[in-house]
């Protein structure tokens, strides 16, 4: 029975040293493990804290650039109803400019016409003015008498024609 025992206290000896030099070596592996997860820990932190530190940023500067874009919206709209109404305005003011022109067109028109009536009732008193001065050019130069009415005539229509 003490061999029993013997073999038992044996047993837990080898177990116990076996177990004592397993860790020693595990725990030295499994420290430096430790201390790599550690310091793999730290970097990830530092780039988790970076990255939330960008997506800070980013989310600040998206909001901006969205209330940007707002403004950007916003004056484009009033910029689209100011240019409708110049359009607008430069529409009427081309139609107003169309029936001034029309009426201008008229007038001329109508200017032309009576300038070129007094020049012909001008021409008839010119006329009419030759002939009574036909009978006061002299017998010689009787041929050139019948000119008389017809010179009259024309110097009259030029000269109304050219004052007016």
């Amino acid at each position: 029975m003490k061999i029993k025992y013997i073999f038992i206290f044996i047993f837990c000896l080898s177990l116990n040293l076996h177990a004592q030099t397993k860790p020693t070596s595990n725990s030295n592996t499994t420290s430096s493990a430790l201390q790599e997860a550690k310091v793999l820990i730290g970097q990830l932190n530092t780039e988790l804290n970076n990255a939330k530190q960008s997506n800070g940023n980013l989310t600040i500067k998206l909001n901006e650039t969205n209330s940007k874009l707002k403004d950007s919206e916003n004056n484009i709209a009033t910029l689209q109803k100011q240019i409708k109404s110049l359009t607008d305005w430069g529409v009427h003011q081309q139609q107003e400019s169309f029936k001034w022109l029309e009426k201008y067109n008229n007038a001329i028109k109508r200017y032309h016409l009576l300038k070129n009536i007094s020049a012909a009732v001008g021409a008839l008193f010119g006329f009419i003015l030759g002939l009574n001065l036909m009978r006061f050019v002299p017998p010689v130069y009787a041929a050139y008498a019948f000119a008389l009415p017809l010179v009259g005539a024309i110097l009259a229509f030029t000269g109304i024609w050219l004052f007016l």
